[in-house]
């Protein structure tokens, strides 16, 4: 956490002298999609619960991002997502439904540029906050945050890919994959089992240039 809120600090700093410094604010992005998630659980013994599904959600984020020389972007976001799981028991589907909001930082490096579109990857890390959880067994439901089950924050880390396709000089539609785990278990219990999120995220949206510098930035994503 304490390396989160550094970056975001150092992100605050870039943003105050940006004028003087060789950051330089470049873009405003929105995107929405579908979170496909599941947990990476493991008993006492170590073995995984072979019954574990996919479940969808939804997902929305903001980010700004800062470019740096030709081919290196960093992105301060703040972003919702829908995560979970399905699984069954005695013949009784259980579903669990988690809501996080979440503070992440990107780096980005432009692979390809065109000049009508561009291809970037790069890497996340994110600090979420859970706004709801809740398991549903058959017809029960049972409210994950009133009964304290589960732990307020989760860290996580991943990886994405990033198409940017250009529509006018200030404006572009971006389209965004991004994989991403948590590092540390989600339940509160200690016994020895381990509880972490997985996800695949899928968005489209738009992104604003916001730098003069046109031709210096539109390949960066």
């Amino acid at each position: 956490m304490k390396i989160l809120f550094t970056l975001f600090a150092f992100f605050g700093l870039s943003f105050a002298s940006n004028a003087q410094g060789k950051f330089r604010i470049q873009q405003v992005n929105f995107n929405a999609g579908k979170t496909f998630s599941s947990f990476l659980y493991k008993d006492t013994g170590g073995n995984a619960d072979t019954n574990l599904t996919y479940t969808s959600g939804n997902t929305y984020n903001l980010n700004i991002g800062l470019g740096m020389g030709a081919k290196h972007l960093f992105r301060a976001e703040v972003a919702f997502s829908e995560l979970g799981a399905n699984s069954s028991f005695m013949e009784e589907p259980v579903k669990w439904k988690l809501n996080y909001l979440g503070l992440n930082v990107h780096y980005l490096y432009d692979l390809l540029k065109k000049e009508s579109y561009s291809l970037s990857t790069g890497a996340l890390i994110g600090y979420d906050y859970l706004l709801k959880g809740e398991q549903s067994v058959g017809n029960k439901r049972y409210d994950l945050k009133e009964s304290d089950a589960l732990k307020s924050w989760n860290l996580t880390a991943g990886a994405l890919l990033n198409g940017r396709f250009k529509v006018t000089e200030s404006l572009f539609i971006i389209a965004e994959y991004r994989f991403g785990i948590g590092m540390n278990q989600i339940e509160k219990k200690d016994e020895g089992e381990k509880t972490r999120n997985i996800c695949h995220k899928a968005t489209i949206g738009l992104s604003f240039n916001i730098s003069k510098h046109e031709k210096d930035t539109t390949t960066i994503l």
